[in-house]
Order: structure tokens, then C-alpha cells, then sequence
């Protein structure tokens, strides 16, 4: 007989829990999500918080098998008031087995658990939902999230309900209800629609929300303007209210995984920055349900702000500090991210509704397929017509931020994951059909619309979990622009010795009075954005993506490093000359360092570097950054050459944090 020692693996990452109250706290339930790097957790996650039992939910694992994100709950050690614990999270020993004990449905039910919505029209009906019916039905088939000892959590939908009986043909609710170990506690998310592809139109109505059988008032709003394609959602606890527990994940380990940017840990965000955040988030008179929160309403607007960016400010300004403040910024933002006018959910399926079902679709009045919207039921308030630049929320894809990814990879909240899908397929959606080639799903907008979009689908692609279609479907998109800027970009024939691309001529960037009307230009840090997203999709595992990247990337790293024939102070203008249109309405390509310079002197560039935090100087830093870490020859001096030039770097990046990238450390 051998016998064999059984050690358990070291910890791969921890997380630590801390008491943001003034009174101990034990066994309070919390739930977070977790990315781990490839090939750290090959089997199960093993989770240890002292004697606080765990339990790891796998979303999403590699195609070497290993785990990419996983779900983990537990009911905490004990804690004093402001004190911490640790949570150890290691790759399994064993492969993960099917509990014996289970969270069931028929536990909460046994309780007084309640969770009821009460809607009430103009016309006096009453349409309600209530979650114990809605769990009760579905009984042990409803469908799970979380699965466990210490937390099940059961997706619940369905129609709203009149008095006698008949669905509502519009609005739709969901109860996502996470129970924990001993129903003491249960944490319902409400989620209420007018998202279905039957296209109804505005919808008026007050809410009252109410919880237990005894119908204590959790929530009311008169007056809800509830606009096409859009949702909201509130979260409440049943029960026992838990402690107030900050979750604060190793972002060292974070970011290795290269889900997010490896943004410069050595940048501290001030005390001021985040009091500031906080205050101005207290203030917002946009946070309630189907308000803006921090974004601009009329997306379009020209101009930076703290949403555009690889990801939003307050969202780095949180992975930076880990700070409760910021947190709850975050997932405001990402709870009101479903107010935008942007959610298709297929009638037929109850899922997104995609370009492989509907491939001449397009979100746009003028498409061949396009919505066939319904008589407002209530008319939206004076201003707010959706054709006008005042409609009150007004999205465009050249301006679209991240709503939704970070909430999601710091929470594991069902909510967060499918409004990741929506945003990303909207992104598609609001591509004209015939560019985006139907179903293949082009991204066919502004340089910085397919950064942008092309970062949201990567992202949305990267985190929905094994078996669901959106996977494939998402994934699918990605390689379809993949392989269709890699034939462009490198032919045969070659597009250009360069790497310039999408050119535009100057009645198309209304140039007044060009000195040359030949001449053919390009909006250098659109390109910026765009060279970060094809990069993070690398790192996402898309690897198809390095080549287009790869090409884009000879013009931004050469524009820093041929100081004899291109002054590098000329490199982060607005926009800049790259070419002439011939006469037979082909480009001619300026391909060499000295004619670019002399044509663009000619144009009226200055060689001098706008050097404020945010800058396009700070989106190119970003830029040869990703080509510092893709190995792109002479990426490191152009990175030396910026980090020399720019005075106070950290200053600016602390004051902006939204670019603040740094090398990653090679293994």
C-alpha cells in the first residue's frame, strides 16, 4: 500500500474584508468576484477565511481548463469594529464535487420572505410581481447563479401581473434572490424592463416596493418617466441587515491576470480626489432610478470627460485605492448604466437579441430593419423627444465608456454581467448594416467608436460564463474585425509602409482654406484608443488582435523614435497630415519621417507637446505603453523619449489617472 501526503497549494491571491462599522461583526454574508490568472487555478477554488465556511462559484475558465473568474461567498470570521480578515483563495487539491447540502428554495420559503412591486399607471391599474411566487413556481428549477452551502441565488422573470390576472405587454421583472446559509438574510436585486423587441414606447407609472409578508415600504417613486430600451434595478436586504463589510482585492494580482489595463500602482490617489468623488456623488441629483449618474446625458458632446478613457476615472481612481467611497461610485454608475436607451432583449428567447438573428438590423430610424416603435403610452416630458439633442439620455458609440465590466469583475453580480452584454451589443447594433456586413459585425464607426466598441464586446466576450451563447457570439465578432483589419492592413497589397489608417479627406474634417486640398489626414489619438483596445483584447487572449495593432503601431512608436527626420514634438497634435489623394482617387502615402514632417510644418503644426494630464501626449504615452509590453521594437525609447519630455508625470497622472498605464514587469 503507498500512501500520499495530500498538501495543499499556497494561495494564489487573497482578499482582505474590512469592518466599516463600529460594532464586531461575524458570519456576515458577503459575495465578490474573483479573476485569477491563467494556469493559477487548474482545478477548484479553495477558499479559506479562518473558520468562516467559503464556497467558489466557476464562471469562467481558460482553454488550458484553468479557472478565469469565479463567484466566492462566504459568511465572515469575526471581526471588530474597523478591524480586517483574509481571505485565501487557492487552487483546490481535489476537483470542485457537488455539495450534499444546498441553500434550497423551500428554506427561504419557509420564512416570511417577500419582495413585492407594485406598479400604478396613469390610468389607475395596478400591475404587481411578487419574488415568493415568482420562487415558489419555479421551485428547484429556477434558474441558478450562485450554488452552494453558504449562498444560492435563483434568477427569477417574469411579467407583471394586473388584478385579474394578465401580463402587462411591455415591462418585465426580474428578482435575482441570494439567500445565505440559515435564510436569516436574503439580498433581492429588482429589476423592472421596457427592453423587448415588440418596441414600446415611453411609459409612465409610480412604484412602491415593499418587503416581507408584512409589506414594509422599502421603496417609492412617483413619477417615473421609464423610456424605451432602458431598465432599473434596486438591491435590498431581507431580513437580518448585514454589516458593513469593504471587500479590498489584491490589485497587484489583478493585474497580472490582464483582464484590466496594467494601470501604475505607484500612483497614490489623494485623500482629496476621493472626498471630492464621494461628495459629488452625495450631491448627484442623477442617482436615483433611470438617472444619469456621472455621465454626460447627451453622449455625443464633444470634448474629454471622466467617462472616456480604457475605463472611467472613478473607476481607476477605485482599482488605485481600493477605497469604499469610490466603490460605491462605481457600481452606482454601473446600476444606472441601464437607463440608457440601449437594451434589446429577444421577446422569443429572453436574451440579448443578436446580428446572427436579425442581420440587417439596425438601431437607427433609417435601417432596413429597424424598430417599429409603439405609441408612447405616456408621452416623455416636455424637451425630452428622442430625435433632440436635449432627449435626456442620448447615447453614441464614438463616446461610449465601460459601465459595467469593473463592477462585474469586483462583484460577480448578475445584473453587471448582462449589462455588459447590452452595452457591447449595442455597439454592434448601432453599426450600419451594410458596413458592418450584416451579421459579420464590422465595427464601422469613428476610429474611437471601434476602440471603444471593439473594448466593450472584448470585455463582455472575455466574462460571460462557459456554455452561454453569448460567448461564442461575442467571440465570434471579435475575430470577424480581427481577420477583416488584418487583410486590409496587410494585403496584398500592403496598405501603406506606415501603419496610417482610416484617412479622411479635409472637406471631411473641414479643414477651411487648406493649403493643399489634396491633402489626406488622420486623428492621431483616435488611433491612440484604438492601438490600447486591440492591445487589452490581446491580453484578454485574443491574439488575432496583435497584428492589426502591430501595424498601427509602426506610426505612433516611429513618430517618437526618427528624431533626425520628425521632430517627436510633433506627435500628439489633433490631427496630422499623412498623404494626398491622387488623381485617380488613390491615396498617395507620405512614406518617409521627412516629408511627413515637411508637409505637416506646411499644414501648421508646431512641434510642441501639450503636456497636461489627459492630454493626447498622455492617450500616445498610453499607446507605445502597449507597445512597450507587445515587445514592438523601440517601443521603450519612445516611452523613454515621452517620460523625459513631459514634465511631473506623476504629477499629471495623479491628477488624471485615466492613461495611467505603466510597462508590464516581464517574467
Amino acid at each position: 500500500m503507498v500512501w500520499c501526503l495530500l498538501v495543499e497549494a499556497a494561495p494564489v491571491t487573497t482578499v482582505t474584508l474590512r469592518n466599516l462599522g463600529n460594532q464586531p461583526a461575524k458570519d456576515t454574508p458577503i459575495t465578490f468576484g474573483q479573476v485569477f490568472r491563467k494556469g493559477d487555478v487548474k482545478r477548484g477554488v479553495r477558499v479559506n477565511a479562518g473558520n468562516a465556511m467559503g464556497q467558489a462559484d466557476i464562471k469562467r475558465r481558460y482553454d488550458d481548463g484553468s479557472v478565469r473568474f469565479a463567484v466566492i461567498s462566504l459568511l465572515s470570521p469575526e471581526m471588530a469594529a474597523g478591524g480586517e480578515a483574509t481571505v485565501e483563495l487557492a487552487d483546490s487539491i481535489t476537483e470542485p464535487s457537488t455539495q450534499s447540502v444546498l441553500v434550497e428554495p423551500g428554506e427561504l420559503l419557509n420564512t416570511d420572505f417577500e419582495a413585492t412591486v407594485t406598479l400604478t399607471f396613469p390610468d389607475g391599474q395596478q400591475p404587481s410581481a411578487r419574488a415568493r411566487q415568482f420562487l415558489d413556481q419555479a421551485g428547484k428549477k429556477a434558474r441558478p447563479w450562485l450554488s452552494g452551502p453558504v449562498a444560492s441565488e435563483w434568477l427569477l422573470q417574469g411579467p407583471l401581473l394586473d388584478r385579474s390576472g394578465q401580463p402587462d405587454p411591455d415591462l418585465r421583472i426580474q428578482f435575482q434572490v441570494r439567500a445565505y446559509r440559515g435564510c436569516k438574510a436574503a439580498r433581492v436585486s429588482v429589476v423592472v424592463e421596457n427592453c423587448l423587441d415588440t418596441w414600446a414606447g415611453n411609459i409612465g407609472y409610480d412604484v412602491a416596493i415593499s418587503l416581507g409578508k408584512a409589506g414594509k415600504v422599502g421603496y417609492v417613486k412617483k413619477a417615473v418617466d421609464h423610456r424605451r430600451l432602458s431598465r432599473w434595478r434596486i438591491v435590498f436586504w431581507w431580513g437580518e441587515s448585514p454589516a458593513d463589510l469593504a471587500v479590498i482585492h489584491d490589485l497587484p494580482y489583478v493585474l497580472t491576470t490582464g483582464a484590466l489595463p496594467n494601470y501604475d500602482r505607484s500612483i497614490k490617489v489623494p485623500e482629496a480626489s476621493l472626498s471630492r468623488l464621494a461628495s459629488d456623488w452625495a450631491a448627484n441629483k442623477e442617482t436615483d432610478i433611470m438617472g444619469s449618474g456621472s455621465l454626460t446625458k447627451y453622449m455625443p458632446t464633444t470634448g474629454g470627460r471622466p467617462e472616456i478613457g480604457p475605463y472611467p476615472a472613478w473607476a481607476v481612481q477605485y482599482l488605485l485605492s481600493m477605497d469604499p467611497r469610490a466603490k460605491r461610485v462605481v457600481l452606482g454608475n454601473g446600476d444606472l448604466a441601464g437607463s440608457w436607451p440601449i437594451h434589446i432583449r429577444n421577446s422569443r428567447t429572453g436574451r440579448i437579441m443578436t446580428l446572427d438573428e436579425r442581420p440587417k438590423f439596425w438601431l437607427d430610424d433609417r435601417g432596413q430593419d429597424k424598430p417599429v416603435w409603439q405609441p408612447d403610452r405616456k408621452p416623455p416630458p416636455s424637451g425630452q423627444d428622442p430625435g433632440a439633442k436635449s432627449y435626456v439620455l442620448s447615447p453614441d458609440v464614438a463616446h461610449v465608456g465601460s459601465f459595467a465590466y469593473v463592477p462585474y469583475l469586483v462583484t460577480g453580480d448578475f445584473y453587471y454581467l448582462e449589462e455588459a452584454c447590452f452595452w457591447a451589443n449595442s455597439c454592434l447594433l448601432s453599426q450600419w448594416s451594410a458596413p458592418r456586413q450584416d451579421a459579420r459585425g464590422l465595427m464601422s464607426d469613428q476610429v474611437r467608436g471601434n476602440a471603444w466598441g471593439l473594448r466593450n464586446v472584448g470585455d463582455a466576450a472575455s466574462i460571460v460564463p462557459e456554455g452561454e451563447p453569448e460567448a461564442k457570439y461575442f467571440g465570434e465578432k471579435l475575430h470577424n474585425n480581427m481577420a477583416d483589419m488584418t487583410a486590409r492592413m496587410y494585403g496584398p497589397p500592403e496598405y501603406n509602409r506606415m501603419g496610417f489608417w482610416h484617412p479622411r479627406d479635409v472637406n471631411d474634417a473641414r479643414i477651411p482654406n487648406p493649403a493643399n486640398p489634396r491633402w489626406m489626414l488622420m486623428v492621431w489619438w483616435e488611433h491612440d484608443y484604438l492601438i490600447w483596445s486591440l492591445h487589452h483584447l490581446c491580453e484578454l487572449g485574443y491574439t488575432d488582435a496583435a497584428k492589426p495593432r502591430d501595424f498601427l503601431l509602426r506610426w505612433r512608436v516611429g513618430s517618437f523614435t526618427n528624431p533626425a527626420e520628425f521632430d517627436p514634438r510633433l506627435s500628439a497634435p489633433y490631427r496630422i497630415v499623412i498623404g494626398e489623394m491622387g488623381p485617380n482617387k488613390k491615396i498617395v502615402f507620405y512614406e518617409s519621417w521627412k516629408q511627413l514632417a515637411e508637409e505637416n510644418l506646411k499644414f501648421g503644426l508646431k512641434p510642441e507637446l501639450p503636456t497636461y494630464g489627459g492630454s493626447y501626449t498622455y492617450s500616445a504615452r498610453m499607446a507605445v505603453t502597449c507597445g512597450v509590453d507587445a515587445g514592438f521594437p523601440k517601443a521603450g525609447k519612445a516611452l523613454d523619449w515621452l517620460n523625459q519630455h513631459l514634465p511631473k508625470v506623476s504629477e499629471a497622472l495623479t491628477a488624471d489617472p485615466v492613461f495611467a498605464l505603466a510597462p508590464r514587469q516581464k517574467e
